[in-house]
């Protein structure tokens, strides 16, 4: 009797020791949040192609920008967005090829303005990179032209211009687009049937003359007359402005182009 009374004594005292089990689950493999995740490492890494690519291909101006914008972006206004305004000359010279025609184009000013008629022609000579090249073109004034009205044959002065640019462009291995054009004035004669035959006939004399200097024929690409469907002077159909022989200096390896993109 006294050790069951001991007994249950001591069991009273004594707690109950309760033992719980968590069975761990694996999670549904139905579960969207790895979606979540992979969205924002694609996003994170097609904004570190962006920037690497404008690394890569941007000019020292915009490099410059992108660095200014990251150390303080307040410092930009909305309305301008980050990259600089590129003026219409200088938007094309990051593609491939255009530093060459860039250095083309300097050198061609300077050899022309050591022509003893240069002062007269300054103004009737426009050079300048577009998105298809480098386009050189030679246009007629009321005191000066390139060619007699009518005429096809080039006057001296377009040859002497003709003898600087070729051997320039001769150093390149660049092919090139002729182009030649006139105003709206319309007549008819034996020699041209009309303002069509008259701008491909000065376009493909410029390209013999060219020739002549020892220009590579097989790098002329294309000889076109346009007649005066693409005036410099829309409303000034007669404007002698739009008299005017056009030569494209194409980027290396850029051929099949549509040549009334260099008047855009």
């Amino acid at each position: 009797m006294l050790r069951k009374s001991t007994r249950r004594a001591r069991g009273a005292d004594e707690k109950s020791i309760i033992v719980k089990k968590v069975r761990w689950k694996h999670p549904s493999s139905h579960s969207g949040a790895w979606k979540v995740a992979y969205a924002d490492f694609v996003t994170s890494m097609m904004a570190l192609f962006i920037v690497l690519w404008i690394i890569s291909a941007g000019d020292t101006e915009l490099k410059a920008g992108v660095a200014r914008y990251f150390r303080d972006p307040g410092v930009f206004d909305s309305s301008r967005g980050l990259i600089p305004a590129l003026q219409p000359d200088d938007q094309f010279i990051a593609k491939p090829g255009m530093d060459a025609l860039k250095g083309l184009q300097e050198e061609l000013q300077q050899d022309l303005r050591l022509l003893e008629e240069y002062p007269l022609i300054e103004k009737q000579i426009s050079i300048r990179l577009t998105a298809d090249g480098l386009l050189i073109e030679m246009v007629d004034t009321d005191k000066q032209a390139f060619f007699d009205l009518s005429s096809a044959e080039l006057k001296p002065i377009l040859r002497r211009v003709l003898q600087v640019i070729v051997p320039r462009v001769k150093k390149l291995s660049n092919s090139i687009a002729i182009s030649g054009h006139t105003d709206a004035r319309q007549y008819h004669n034996q020699a041209f049937y009309s303002n069509w035959e008259l701008s491909a006939a000065r376009a493909l004399n410029a390209r013999r003359a060219m020739e002549d200097m020892q220009f590579p024929r097989a790098r002329v690409e294309r000889v076109v007359g346009y007649a005066d469907r693409m005036p410099l002077s829309p409303d000034k159909p007669l404007d002698p402005a739009n008299r005017r022989i056009s030569i494209l200096v194409l980027p290396d390896g850029k051929k099949n182009l549509d040549v009334t993109k260099q008047e855009d």
